[in-house]
């Protein structure tokens, strides 16, 4: 009647029962790409050169996601920079972004001397709340701080024994996501049964069934008046047989199988759980095991899991952290689409990190400011040997750069407004008709754009048509109404969202743009730093006229971390002190720069 989690599976598939064996982990593997050299100071010859096709011209040209090659990048002009931890990452952020990463010590709990900033020493965020101190920091990192399988127990209310139950009020999504996914990942209690052994444990399961039909104790009655010693002893001699006293029935006695069923492990080396080790190590020959049986926690592999499972993970992990800085996690109302000139190429974003505004009654009715920054997962797990890995990985950066690129753009909208295509051109001012019978629409009003005149009569006309509330019922209009209507094209931008590019340094001309990205159990976090000229010839086409005092303004700078196991606990918690300490950096105050007064 109630169902409180929606998307739990846990319980629903006992690990001891043998059942039908799923398909066979696959290893995790991440894209490994050597990107093409950048060029640094002047723009790259395919900007400038009109004999080669510029980058609009080259993304139109894409028909299928293997058209998409290392030109591609080349025409991007990204600078690609090696894996940082979270301090490299702020570090190479202007006004001093690497401060507002929280330090290892926040991970255990406060002690009696930590005071408190209260009162006018407490910061305010730049939507006005105060901002969140070590205790909220600390609450929120000792739910994820848990082992899994204690986590796991406490959502199906197993019993733990003397331990007590576990607390889960931040991250209780996100546990229930994990869950979810260790149905696929976890194959740590894999157990692949033989065929021929499987067989061998359902015939003496037989046997012991026919033996126990068979059984004396259970076709002769005992008479309550008979010695019960003298009842075993008839019994015994009575229903003795050649099958039942040769060697089987000693086994059947015992209650054991004849054979001792043999366990073919999943791996050579020993099982470990997805957050001790990537991946099994598979052997040279697998066993057909298609009609065997099967005991463990999976019921298929990473590749067959659900594109859901994966975003609902991620971005329950993310939500209690951006609540803590009044940041919510919402996706586009309107397709996401990266703007190349006069062409839309739409791009992959799985949910955007919004600032809720200050006023209330916006609030209801569904606004929006920013982007913060964005979440892109991807289901795609073939990196390894068996598919072409540099390929692969090639297609990977362009998604993760189409993404940022559409961030970068939609920040930079900032105090501007949108042009849709065909505002102010004629052909969405002026009636044209070329003449010809049948009218516009083929409705028979004659050769002119002038209606036909109506000779007969009026037609009875049909009383008004209220709802039950009393308001008129809306009529839609038909398709020659709708055609004769002169419009510019549907816009891009959502109109309820306040676009603005939320913690930019003012003093300086670069956006930094983040996004955490997810393959197979784990998240990166990138950081792409991009130059308005480099958008403005993205989004326009135009190179600047004179060249601007930041010479490398045409090569954006991508930096990202390592990946992060959300199975691991250790991994958990330094990717929640990262995203904090970038939230707390984006959604700092910031203090509007000095207007000069000369000549006033």
């Amino acid at each position: 009647m109630f169902q409180f989690s929606g998307g739990l599976l846990a319980g629903q598939h006992d690990n001891e029962k043998e059942r039908t064996p799923p398909a066979r982990p696959i290893s995790v593997t991440f894209p490994s790409l050597d990107p093409p050299e950048p060029s640094l100071l002047v723009p790259p010859p395919c900007w400038t050169d009109a004999s080669v096709a510029g980058v609009a011209a080259h993304f139109i040209a894409l028909k299928k996601p293997s058209d998409v090659n290392l030109d591609t990048l080349a025409l991007l002009n990204v600078s690609f920079e090696p894996e940082c931890d979270f301090e490299t990452l702020l570090a190479s952020i202007s006004d001093h972004a690497q401060s507002h990463l929280p330090p290892r010590s926040w991970l255990e709990e406060a002690g009696q001397d930590h005071a408190e900033s209260t009162g006018s020493d407490a910061k305010v965020l730049c939507n006005g709340r105060k901002c969140p101190d070590r205790n909220d920091f600390y609450v929120r990192a000792k739910e994820i701080s848990f082992k899994n399988q204690d986590a796991f127990a406490n959502l199906t209310r197993k019993p733990m024994g003397e331990k007590v139950p576990l607390r889960l009020a931040h991250f209780r999504k996100f546990w229930e996501g994990l869950d979810n996914m260790a149905y696929y990942w976890d194959n740590s209690l894999d157990q692949y049964l033989d065929p021929s052994v499987a067989n061998d444990h359902e015939e003496s399961k037989s046997r012991m069934e026919v033996a126990t039909s068979f059984s004396p104790l259970a076709t002769t009655s005992i008479s309550d008046e008979e010695p019960r010693k003298k009842a075993k002893t008839e019994s015994n001699t009575e229903f003795q047989s050649p099958d039942l006293l040769g060697p089987e029935n000693t086994a059947l006695s015992t209650g054991l199988p004849n054979s001792v069923t043999r366990i073919a492990p999943a791996s050579t080396t020993a099982l470990k759980a997805p957050w001790e080790v990537n991946a099994a190590t598979m052997p040279e020959k697998p066993i057909d095991l298609s009609k065997g049986s099967y005991k463990g926690y999976r019921i298929g592999n990473g590749a067959e899991m659900p594109d859901s499972y994966r975003l609902e993970t991620v971005r329950a992990f993310l939500e209690p952290i951006a609540w803590a800085f009044g940041v919510t996690l919402v996706p586009h109302r309107r397709p996401p689409v990266l703007q190349l000139e006069k062409i839309r190429f739409p791009v992959r974003m799985s949910t955007v990190a919004w600032r809720g505004p200050q006023d209330r009654i916006k609030a209801r009715q569904g606004w929006m400011e920013g982007p913060v920054l964005g979440v892109q997962c991807r289901a795609d797990t073939n990196f390894g040997p068996a598919g072409d890995m540099y390929a692969s990985s090639v297609i990977d950066t362009v998604r993760e750069l189409g993404g940022m690129l559409l961030l970068a753009q939609e920040r930079a909208r900032e105090a501007k407004s949108e042009k849709r295509a065909g505002d102010g051109k004629w052909w969405t001012t002026a009636h044209r008709w070329g003449g010809g019978p049948g009218g516009e629409v083929g409705e028979g009003q004659g050769a002119s754009d002038a209606p036909a005149t109506d000779t007969g009569g009026k037609p009875d006309e049909k009383p008004t048509v209220r709802s039950r509330m009393g308001s008129k019922e809306r009529r839609k209009p038909t398709p020659s109404e709708v055609w004769k209507v002169l419009k510019p094209g549907n816009p891009l931008w959502d109109p309820k969202v306040v676009y603005e590019a939320i913690g930019k340094d003012k003093s300086v001309a670069w956006d930094d743009i983040f996004m955490v990205s997810s393959l197979n159990h784990h998240i990166s976090i990138l950081k792409l730093r991009v130059h308005p000229l480099y958008l403005q010839y993205l989004t326009e086409g135009t190179l600047p006229e004179s060249p601007p005092e930041d010479r490398d303004w045409c090569s954006p700078k991508l930096h990202r971390t390592r990946w992060f196991d959300l199975f691991d606990m250790n991994d958990r918690n330094e990717a929640m002190r990262g995203l904090w300490g970038i939230l707390d950096y984006l959604m700092r105050a910031q203090q509007d720069p000095d207007v000069s007064m000369e000549g006033a």
